[in-house]
């Protein structure tokens, strides 16, 4: 029997301090950002799960803020 990896989006807010804060959904970080001050960002990454193996394909990217 042969396990397939799952494709799915991982989505990151490291605020001013280098505390990193991990969310599932990118409409979930973005509500969350405000709560982490000044200097906090949302970055995402795609990545491919497999038992207990998680790999990035290109790893993080910061993501604009649609709120401007």
């Amino acid at each position: 029997m042969r396990l397939a990896g799952l494709h799915d989006g991982e989505w990151m807010i490291p605020d001013a301090q280098g505390r990193k804060y991990s969310y599932d959904k990118e409409n979930e970080a973005f509500k969350e950002l405000p709560e982490y001050g000044e200097g906090a960002t949302v970055w995402t990454r795609e990545v491919y799960r497999a038992l207990f193996i998680t790999r990035s394909v290109d790893g993080w990217q910061q993501v604009p803020n649609p709120r401007g």
